[in-house]
């Protein structure tokens, strides 16, 4: 069967990450009209928040291994429910307590989605190396939906709309979505179980690295990665307001230029790397241009320090370089590669349930200490960066040489 068959299947798929986009950022967005609606502190909002990750960490495993057992169809189908019911839940919580229960359902979609969209791809287009441009157009997707938000609640501020319009819209845009997954036609699924003799006769890759060193700085730098850019578009329209630099309205349009950043420098990052850079310096070059904006922006706080630091968030911490250490794990450790990515992702998902709520309680500190956080996960992942650097030509070359 051609490819061209599948065309609006997979735009259909794609366009689900808009709205996983939105739904990273709908709650601190709109932070101020929720602390007064479930009548609560702001420490209990990024709570609520954190319930993203603990409902990620909580459905991993089974995702995948319903997405295996039941099909794609099923559970994409599950995925854009859950999402349904996480932008209602929001909206028609009456409380923080129920509101955390209701979040979980946000993190469970994002992992139903990725483990039905990320097969589907590769079983519709058998023939063709995707993994790179799959990663390129999910993240593409999910900054086209972090970029538009802002200009809508902003919108509805100014002209004093009811705040729960975007929820309302984004759970009406999945429902059509929907209805038109349920009839469409999804490939074959691929997935193989190897019979024992070929797993014996099957020659097993080498693994290049000592997991107690390169693994533990890599997940080290999953973990940070994702800090970075998720503490960044949660708190930066706070920090803008308090520092006096723009209106409440206004200060969400930063968190749009951070999603121009990152959709720009995904298509920046994937060519680059095609050209053969060394991934490991080209990780700790990032890190190191995203801790000096951030450095530049609590120094000298204005407009255009802000500007630059949301550009360059959105390009050096957000433009796919967590896919990039992905690729390094699975490089050094070709042996467990299943584990591995279950491991990294962890931490990513650990990063999306512990920082919110950390952040939330510095926060009623000062604004300012959320940034000097920022900065102190951004040395880390530097230093963990570092190690994989110094690690990485000796582990290849030790390899080669055997």
């Amino acid at each position: 069967m051609k490819k061209d068959n599948y065309r609006f299947l997979i735009s259909s798929l794609y366009f689900n990450y808009i709205f996983q986009g939105m739904a990273a950022i709908i709650l601190s967005q709109n932070m101020t009209n929720l602390k007064i609606h479930w009548q609560a502190t702001t420490a209990q909002v990024t709570l609520v928040m954190s319930a993203i990750g603990l409902g990620r960490i909580l459905s991993l495993y089974f995702s995948g291994y319903f997405s295996d057992r039941f099909g794609r169809k099923k559970t994409v189908l599950i995925a854009i429910g859950s999402y349904m019911i996480f932008f209602c839940g929001m909206l028609f919580s009456s409380n923080y307590q129920l509101a955390f229960f209701l979040a979980m359902f946000g993190g469970i979609s994002n992992a139903f989605l990725d483990t039905s969209t990320y097969p589907t791809l590769v079983e519709a287009y058998p023939d063709e190396r995707v993994n790179s441009s799959l990663s390129v157009l999910n993240k593409a997707f999910i900054s086209l939906g972090q970029f538009l938000l802002p200009f809508i609640t902003r919108y509805l501020l100014q002209h004093d709309l009811f705040f729960g319009c975007p929820f309302i819209l984004c759970a009406l845009c999945l429902f059509a979505n929907m209805f038109y997954l349920l009839f469409a036609r999804f490939p074959k699924s691929t997935t193989i179980i190897k019979k024992d003799t070929e797993i014996v006769t099957k020659n097993i890759p080498k693994n290049r690295g000592n997991f107690k060193i390169d693994g533990i700085a890599l997940l080290i730098f999953s973990f940070v990665s994702v800090s970075l850019f998720n503490i960044f578009i949660l708190w930066i329209p706070q920090y803008a307001e308090s520092m006096q630099i723009v209106s409440h309205e206004n200060s969400l349009i930063f968190v749009s230029l951070y999603s121009t950043g990152s959709f720009i420098s995904v298509f920046f990052t994937s060519g680059i790397v095609k050209r053969g850079i060394n991934i490991p310096k080209f990780i700790s070059f990032c890190l190191s241009v995203s801790g000096i904006s951030l450095l530049l922006m609590l120094f000298y706080p204005s407009f255009a320090t802000v500007v630059v630091s949301s550009i360059c968030i959105g390009i050096f911490a957000a433009g796919g370089i967590w896919q990039l250490g992905l690729a390094l794990m699975l490089e050094l450790f070709p042996k467990y590669k299943g584990k591995c990515t279950s491991y990294y992702s962890l931490a990513t998902s650990v990063s999306i349930m512990v920082t919110p709520y950390i952040t939330g309680i510095l926060s009623e500190q000062k604004i300012t200490y959320v940034f000097w956080f920022v900065i102190l996960l951004n040395a880390i992942g530097l230093a963990a960066s570092l190690v994989i650097v110094h690690r990485y030509n000796k582990l290849v070359k030790r390899l080669v040489l055997s």
